[in-house]
């Protein structure tokens, strides 16, 4: 939401002329020192803009949780002195009724799960016992959060060995209908549950899921979190006892891997909301093949990625070889060409360019003599 406001100028000219020359009279003065001192208007704000993320830190760091239930984790921060804690219900989701939280410090406290928020709202409160006067973050005033503000991530992503990781980045839109804040702060599968902090060090929202737009998972800069406002009635419902005892997320289905042959043969499908405006096809390639893939469009700008399947001790990850938006000036259909690196299994990624757009395609694969 961008809010305008209009000026009065009549009788005023004279005084903002002053006001001006005064202030440009002021400038020149703190210009000239800044200059003996050494240090220009850029290292002026750099420097205060530093201070704001490192007192962002201080007063969050230790609040924040990485909390592990055996067969994974996800983060979380304390929201009340005798140990109230948010993080997200998929993080808990399944998990036994006693999890274990970790402080940044190295401390590791059992947590009992009290519930799960009604309606398919993605969080979860958890309570350790025994402790007082525990450091708390406070969450900001409802409709705070405006686009363009600056904001910082805490957690653990991805591994619980990088706890206590902090990002930063901006609110680029809140969702009219729910109030879902989406920011381009850096988080990744672990940050799941951790708070997202305003320049206050308030929580705006907990961060709950990403888009990667890729089998491979790579962050697009498209995360969201929900707000602080139904954060607020959540816990407000947990103290009352007001909570689910089971997770109350929509089961989300699996993503479809389409099978396909190499053979020239023209697929024709589309892009929808439901399919998440992506469709993935795999193939088994042999190392020296020489392949074109293209998809074309009528009614969208289509896009092409092709990711290679990587055996790795955590698992199948995919790597991408290769990437095309439009074949040329004028042509906004899509085409690879690659030699094949090696024998194994490949994915075919279709989407569009914009993201989000939906529309008919086909596509075709092809083994190049």
């Amino acid at each position: 939401m961008v809010n305008s406001k209009l000026s009065r100028f009549s009788g005023l000219t004279l005084c903002v002329l002053f006001n001006w020359i005064g202030l440009i009279a002021i400038e020149e003065v703190l210009s000239v020192q800044r200059d003996k001192l050494g240090y220009s208007n850029s290292a002026v704000a750099q420097t205060a803009s530093e201070q704001i993320a490192r007192s962002v830190y201080k007063k969050a760091s230790s609040t924040v949780v990485t909390v592990k239930d055996g067969k994974g984790h996800g983060s979380g921060f304390v929201v009340s002195q005798d140990g109230l804690i948010i993080t997200n219900a998929h993080v808990v989701e399944g998990s036994p009724s006693v999890v274990t939280v970790e402080f940044p410090d190295g401390r590791k406290i059992p947590a009992d799960v009290l519930g799960f928020a009604k309606g398919g709202l993605d969080l979860a409160v958890l309570k350790i016992h025994g402790q007082k006067n525990l450091r708390t973050l406070t969450l900001a005033s409802d409709n705070s959060a405006q686009v363009g503000d600056r904001v910082f991530a805490l957690g653990s992503p991805l591994n619980p060995e990088f706890k206590d990781t902090f990002t930063q980045g901006h609110i680029t839109r809140i969702n009219k209908s729910n109030g879902e804040v989406q920011h381009d702060a850096a988080v990744f599968g672990g940050n799941s549950g951790g708070p997202l902090l305003n320049t206050k060090g308030q929580v705006v929202g907990v961060n709950t899921r990403i888009i990667t737009g890729s089998p491979a998972k790579l962050n697009t800069g498209m995360n969201f979190a929900i707000p602080a406002s139904k954060v607020k009635s959540f816990i407000a419902a947990a103290r009352k006892g007001d909570v689910s005892q089971d997770s109350t997320l929509e089961r989300q289905k699996q993503r479809e891997f389409i099978p396909i042959s190499l053979n020239d043969k023209v697929i024709n499908d589309k892009l929808t909301k439901e399919n998440g405006f992506l469709n993935l096809y795999v193939f088994q390639g042999k190392a020296g093949q020489k392949v074109t893939i293209e998809m074309t469009s009528k009614n969208m700008n289509p896009a092409l990625g092709l990711y290679q399947a990587i055996e790795t001790s955590r698992g199948r990850d995919y790597q991408r070889i290769a990437q095309n938006d439009d074949k040329g000036a004028g042509d906004f259909n899509s085409r690879i060409s690659i030699a094949i690196p090696a024998d194994g299994v490949y994915v075919i990624e279709a989407k569009s360019s914009a993201g989000g757009q939906a529309g008919d395609y086909s596509l075709r694969a092809v083994v190049n003599p």
